[in-house]
């Protein structure tokens, strides 16, 4: 199958302001409370994110191995775009209670696992699209909010990018600021996945040429990917340091390539870690 390309370099433009998600250490569930206290900070803001943790090596997969990422985090605050911690936003509405953003997600590579033996390695993926957020039944900033987001799913091996389709990723957030705390909130999650046939054939299509007897040929179809559920402790604390943990599962059960021999598990679990250091602003 063939996928449209384009030059890396995007990659590492994105890289800067996007979170990392779903089989990754990262991603905007953290981000909720460094949004919170970002709307009273300076213009501009960069700094480092770090994070790591143990996630599976695809969905379905039976394996999961212990991952890190390192990368450079910037900060805007404009009147109408912004991009921050919690992504890529624009105050497109005059409701307080709706907001459009841009967000971001990603998984790591995945290069010597045993059921693909003899097939292409996994490159890192990412993703990228529109997130409608409402937060009329917050208050105070909690509660629960719904994101409505799609993203165009891209993978690099940082030679060449090529896409993947999209995702369709409704989600049900609750925000809960932990007593006596005004730094620190934890956040529950469950978000299901929709994927297009690009995306679906890049983690469960095998070819005749990669056919063997035990993994047949299987072509992949769009439809139901999964859904995971979760939650993340995060805080801010002095010095421009962010903080968060997080654990969470996806149940793959009902999924649309179930049948697929590169399909092992119907449940996927990971934890993960990590910090945002802002130490340079401007106003």
């Amino acid at each position: 199958m063939k996928h449209r390309r384009t030059s890396w370099p995007w990659v590492l433009l994105l890289s800067g302001s996007a979170a990392f998600g779903q089989t990754a250490p990262l991603d905007d569930n953290t981000a909720d409370q460094a949004a919170a206290d970002d709307r009273a900070g300076p213009r501009f803001e960069a700094g480092l994110a770090a994070g790591g943790g143990r996630v599976a090596d695809y969905p379905g997969s039976d394996r999961s191995r212990v991952r890190g990422l390192i990368a450079p985090v910037f900060i805007y605050r404009g009147k109408v775009l912004r991009v921050d911690a919690g992504g890529i936003r624009g105050r497109f509405f005059s409701s307080p209670d709706w907001t459009l953003d841009v967000t971001a997600t990603g998984a790591f590579n995945a290069k010597s696992n045993e059921t693909r033996r003899g097939m292409p390695a996994l490159d890192y993926l990412f993703g990228i699209g529109p997130q409608l957020v409402y937060t009329g039944w917050q208050h105070s900033g909690s509660g629960p909010s719904l994101h409505l987001k799609s993203r165009a799913m891209f993978s690099t091996n940082f030679r060449h990018v090529d896409a993947h389709g999209f995702t369709l990723d409704p989600e049900l957030r609750w925000r809960m600021p932990l007593a006596g705390s005004s730094r620190a909130a934890l956040t529950w999650f469950v978000q299901p996945t929709w994927a297009s046939r690009g995306l679906q054939s890049y983690f469960y299509e095998v070819g005749d040429a990669q056919a063997t007897a035990d993994r047949p040929a299987y072509h992949a179809r769009a439809g139901y990917l999964g859904t995971e559920v979760g939650a993340t402790l995060s805080g801010r604390m002095d010095h421009g340091l962010n903080w968060f943990v997080t654990g969470r599962a996806m149940s793959l059960s009902g999924a649309a390539n179930e049948s697929s021999p590169l399909f092992k598990s119907r449940l996927n679990t990971s934890i993960g870690a990590g910090v945002m250091w802002l130490f340079w602003s401007h106003s």
